[in-house]
């Protein structure tokens, strides 16, 4: 089993606590396990990060969890944004998270903070997202790369499949140049976790794969060993939250089907054996299954608003939407109807 090495930098003691043993307790499969470490920020947490990081810098962590907006008072109003950015220069080869209870309340934080760590997790689903440590702390040190050829080498590293190389390639931020910077694994980390992995378009999670395939995820899952090799098993994946190459969904499925199967992978996929009609995705609008629906939406603009599956006439671009990203789908939203 591997053992992981966690530091935990934050003022609640006791809410460090309380997540302790789960954390170190591991994954369910059980792979891994971990020992946290905790420095308790107090007002003199400068001196203190000044001690600690020269021990680290020989010994570097595998990953490091900290609290963003400190309810003590530090120098400087410090918070742990700052708190990443002064250590990234000891442990640069070491992944560091955040934990909030401030995401609810986008308000209370500056956005531009979070661009220091690879990935932010809300204290009141902490424990979901476990999992979520491990995959970092593991893959992690995949990214690094020895010399140039950082794009090549970040698309080795999430295992592409080869028709979609040439396109991930295109759509890689220019930042991701071939001349590494101390912060170049930090900057691909993030990328992946927040926008490959977060946003449909080279890879779907369970909803938007079963969708494609017209069926719900319950039917989904009942064919989802012809898919096996679909499954994203590149950096960060996780068994909890599989993701899966769109192109190889396609793929996989028109192979397993007879040249008369329909054209549409909505369709095709309730021809697979095995799939009744009662595993067929429904439009939760209209509440028929033909024609099936092909967009996965939101209830609502709120944070955390549940996912349905309608057809794309009852979609609508989500107010907050980034905007087009090339190669990635719009986020949707339910279109409001006329009263």
């Amino acid at each position: 089993m591997k053992k992981y090495r966690f530091v935990w930098i934050d003022d609640n003691a006791q809410k460090v606590e309380s997540f302790r043993p789960s954390i170190e307790a591991g994954p369910q499969r059980g792979t891994a396990s971990a020992t946290v470490e905790v420095l308790r920020v107090r007002k003199d947490v400068i001196a203190e990060l000044e001690v600690h990081s020269e021990k680290w810098a020989k010994t570097p962590p595998d990953l490091i969890i900290i609290d963003q907006v400190f309810n003590v008072p530090v120098p400087l109003g410090l918070r742990g944004s700052s708190v990443a950015h002064l250590l990234r220069k000891k442990v640069p080869r070491t992944p560091m998270v955040c934990v909030t209870a401030k995401l609810d309340r986008p308000e209370m934080i500056d956005q531009d903070d979070l661009i220091e760590y690879i990935a932010v997790f809300p204290y009141t689903k902490f424990e979901t997202y476990i999992e979520d440590l491990y995959s970092i702390a593991r893959d992690f040190p995949k990214l690094r790369t020895p010399g140039g050829g950082i794009r090549k080498h970040l698309i080795g590293a999430l295992k592409a499949p080869r028709r979609d190389r040439d396109d991930l390639e295109r759509v890689l931020p220019e930042e991701f140049q071939d001349r590494p910077h101390s912060s170049t694994e930090h900057r691909m980390g993030r990328w992946i976790y927040n926008v490959l992995l977060q946003r449909p378009g080279f890879l779907y999670d369970d909803l938007h794969a079963a969708t494609l395939l017209g069926l719900t995820p319950a039917g989904f899952l009942k064919v989802g060993d012809i898919f096996e090799q679909a499954r994203y098993s590149g950096v960060f994946n996780t068994a909890s939250n599989p993701r899966w190459w769109v192109s190889e969904l396609q793929r996989v499925l028109f192979e397993h089907l007879a040249q008369d199967a329909p054209d549409t992978p909505q369709l095709a996929g309730r021809t697979l054996a095995g799939v009744p009609t009662s595993d067929y995705s429904k439009c939760y609008v209209s509440r028929v299954t033909d024609p099936p629906p092909e967009a996965v939406v939101y209830v609502d603009a709120t944070p955390g608003a549940a996912r349905k599956v309608v057809r794309r006439e009852f979609a609508a671009t989500h107010p907050t939407d980034v905007g087009i990203l090339p190669g990635f789908e719009t986020s949707l939203v339910l279109k409001k109807r006329p009263r």
